[in-house]
């Protein structure tokens, strides 16, 4: 008789090593595809410019690595929140057990969103400045967070998802988780309307109302499917729960279809581009988002199909392992997605040629300037200086704040002719001044060097 629970035992024992291992596995997979991702489409690190100091490659790895943690944890916060709130709302004084545990492990999600956030904010201004983490001056942090949409994007998520981490254990009711659930979804919009790629295309309230549906629908449709195979443990209550999700997930599959292609239209600068790039390793991994989510589609066709008259036959097996290969499937788009925010959209025919507007004093070149703006994706700076000259992105609006990047080992100055700015650039620094405030062009020089000078173009 004393065999059977130590056999028992035994078997619980191997499951959480079981567990551990397959949580490895899809960890390994996941940033596996990421870096053939990245690599794919152009977004791997590269020796950067001469002249530029480098925060180093292992900087420039983990920051897309950590970036796709975040994204997890978000949806993981967003699909517990909304199993609480929505799938599973309480309808007596004390909450189900399903539903508590979902406010516990969205407290937690939160957590390592919040913490994902900052430690990619922190490389991402370490990659800009050319610097180590541990070496940032307080003052490029302090520009980062305050003057550019990258660092205020990145404060609001912390603190939401902060507000999130400490308060979902102590939730009294489906009416503040659902308020918990519209803190996550606008943690969730915050970075598509102060950065990325949607920030700078040519009209940037449909790139960005496109990205911001295509975000939040997507995360609603992984993360609720997530929560429902974590915590839906009893088989009535996942019946329940999967019989209200089926309609959301349906309406996510279309929102996130038809968003995605707009965004990537608005970005790449219309149809004709965005036909055009399908060549490109960007275009391929397009492609391959645009496939995974088609066979997304199919499984949750096999779902409504076959599993969800079974889940409610009692049967709840079919359901979460169906459901899980499913989140799988998502976890790897989530990788693409984040492949493809790193990495630069192609520039389409001409584009060079328009990007010269701008007067460049300094520059023997006539084509536009490869290093204007030094883009990073999610941050750009105004004017640029490096070991041999300035880099100006293009005009700014009069009154604004222009952000200036010194990625040199020496002192700068930013000083107009007319004396309208003059500004010291410590070496290694990230910091901002006003505009002028009327429009027109203010070419500037160095007191560092006579060979440094170029034109502002404040509009």
């Amino acid at each position: 008789m004393s065999a059977a629970p130590g056999g028992l035992s035994a078997v619980r024992a191997r499951r959480p090593a079981w567990q551990a291992a397959g949580i490895l596995a899809t960890v390994v997979g996941l940033v596996t595809i990421l870096v053939w991702a990245l690599t794919a489409a152009g977004g791997r690190p590269e020796p950067g410019p001469a002249g530029l100091s480098r925060a180093g490659f292992l900087v420039e790895w983990a920051l897309p690595v950590v970036t796709l943690a975040g994204r997890i944890a978000a949806v993981g916060t967003v699909g517990t929140v909304l199993l609480a709130a929505v799938l599973l709302p309480g309808r007596t004084s004390t909450w189900p057990p399903a539903v508590r545990r979902a406010l516990g492990a969205a407290s937690w999600w939160a957590v390592g969103w919040a913490g994902a956030t900052a430690v990619g904010a922190v490389l991402t201004l370490s990659r800009l400045v050319g610097a180590a983490p541990t070496a940032l001056p307080w003052s490029s942090v302090r520009v980062f967070l305050v003057d550019t949409g990258a660092g205020g994007a990145a404060l609001v998520v912390v603190t939401l998802a902060g507000v999130i981490a400490l308060t979902a254990r102590r939730c009294a009711g489906a009416g503040s988780a659902r308020l918990l659930l519209a803190a996550a979804l606008g943690a969730l919009v915050a970075p598509v309307v102060l950065s990325g790629h949607s920030s700078g295309a040519g009209d940037h309230v449909l790139a960005a109302t496109a990205l911001g549906l295509h975000v939040v629908a997507a995360a609603v449709w992984v993360g609720g499917l997530l929560a429902l195979v974590t915590h839906g443990r009893n088989s009535g209550e996942l019946a329940a729960a999967a019989a209200r999700f089926s309609p959301i997930a349906l309406l996510c599959l279309l929102v996130t279809a038809v968003s995605g292609v707009v965004a990537a239209g608005a970005v790449l600068g219309g149809a004709a581009a965005l036909l055009g790039a399908l060549g490109s390793g960007y275009g391929w991994l397009l492609m391959a988002k645009a496939s995974a989510l088609v066979g997304l589609g199919l499984l949750g066709w096999q779902h409504r199909r076959r599993t969800l008259p079974r889940l409610h036959a009692g049967e709840p097996g079919s359901f979460r392992r169906f459901a899980a290969v499913e989140v799988l499937v998502m976890l790897v788009t989530l990788a693409l997605a984040v492949a493809l925010a790193a990495s630069p959209p192609p520039q389409p025919s001409g584009a060079a040629a328009a990007g010269s507007s701008a007067p460049v004093a300094a520059a023997p070149e006539t084509g536009a300037d490869p290093m204007a703006g030094h883009d990073h994706g999610e941050l750009s700076v105004a004017v640029l200086v490096d070991g041999e000259r300035f880099h100006v992105a293009g005009p700014v609006a009069a009154g604004s704040r222009v952000t200036v990047h010194n990625g040199t080992d020496r002192e700068a100055t930013i000083t107009a002719a007319d004396g309208s700015f003059d500004v010291v650039v410590p070496a290694r620094t990230l910091l901002t001044f006003p505009a002028p405030a009327e429009p027109g062009s203010y070419p500037f020089t160095s007191r560092h060097s006579t060979a440094f000078g170029d034109v502002l173009v404040v509009e």
